[in-house]
């Protein structure tokens, strides 16, 4: 026989009766079929047909009374009134937004949950029992216990990016050799606590933070530093960006530093001990050359000083501890 449109589905119903023995205590019974509706069963105990709703509830299989049946034999029986007895496939591409309706939860039972794509699934992100994330992985693994982690990952450098209107605006990526926070934009990056701005890194990549002026301001940082014994064999005790000592002469030291300074306007902090004749040495910093008159300027890769003494004492001294700071 020709049909218009998709050929019918024929169903046949099969009658059934599922018995019950009632205890007096019990109310949840497993039923031996899955029926689409607690409309599609009739309920009977002690021969007085049950209300739906009011005198009992289905989920699946099971059938839930209100109140516990009173003790017997098959003295509850339920009867199937539906004519839907096996579940149909729905043809590809024919179930959309409209059959679905709105989604309220999802459950996987006691496994992950997955997300695949593709015509040969592809798992894209993955929720395990412990709800940790992964994208890109079907194995999330926690930080630690009681720590939940949101795992990205790829083959080269994953990114997570936030937008704002549609904006690309910052990302977070990393590789095996380094991890980067970034602004996408042409604006500062901020750091903070509770809510309030700590520090930020502007868009010149100066860094600007909170610490005792009531809001952020600029950080200058030591470019270099060294504390070095000036008598003697020159030698340094401890330094930071500090490659060498130069020993000129006489209480005449240049500090060489291990990677140069952006320019020449930086500033330069000394301080020297008692010198090694016991009298009292004072650094002085882009001195004149010792015995002539030309002032040594500092250079982007060094600065020179000398240790000269004080009153009847004039002229160069070497000190058992001189200090440098160079601060830019």
């Amino acid at each position: 026989m020709a049909y218009l449109g998709n050929t019918p589905t024929t169903q046949n119903f099969v009658s059934g009766t599922d018995y019950f023995n009632g205890t007096g205590s019990q109310t949840a019974f497993t039923l031996s079929r899955t029926v689409g509706s607690i409309n599609d069963i009739q309920v009977t105990v002690n021969n007085v047909v049950q209300q739906p709703n009011d005198a009992y509830t289905l989920s699946g299989t099971t059938l839930t009374m209100t109140s516990a049946p009173s003790s017997g034999t098959n003295n509850v029986y339920v009867r199937y009134l539906s004519t839907t007895t096996q579940v149909i496939t729905p043809s590809q591409n024919t179930v959309g937004t409209a059959q679905l309706g709105t989604i309220t939860n999802i459950a996987s039972g006691n496994s992950s949950l997955t997300l695949q794509t593709g015509s040969s699934p592809t798992t894209a992100v993955t929720i395990d029992t412990s709800q940790n994330v992964g994208i890109g992985t079907s194995s999330p693994s926690a930080f630690g216990a009681g720590y939940i982690s949101l795992c990205v990952n790829a083959s080269t450098s994953p990114i997570v990016d936030l937008f704002v209107g549609g904006t690309r605006t910052a990302s977070f990526n990393g590789t095996s050799t380094y991890s980067q926070v970034s602004t996408v934009t042409n604006t500062p990056l901020l750091l903070g606590t509770n809510g309030t701005e700590r520090g930020r890194f502007d868009t010149s990549g100066n860094f600007l933070f909170n610490s005792g002026y009531g809001s952020v301001a600029t950080a200058y940082g030591c470019r270099a530093w060294v504390n070095f014994n000036g008598t003697g064999t020159v030698a340094i005790r401890a330094s930071g960006n500090v490659s060498s000592i130069t020993d000129n002469g006489t209480g005449d030291y240049t500090v060489n530093f291990s990677t140069a300074m952006p320019d020449i306007n930086y500033s330069t902090v000394a301080s020297s001990s008692i010198a090694a004749d016991g009298t009292f040495s004072i650094p002085v910093v882009d001195t004149k050359s010792v015995g002539g008159n030309a002032i040594v300027a500092p250079t982007t890769s060094a600065v020179r000083l000398t240790t000269q003494g004080n009153g009847g004492s004039a002229g160069a001294r070497d000190a058992e501890y001189v200090n440098v700071t160079i601060v830019r």
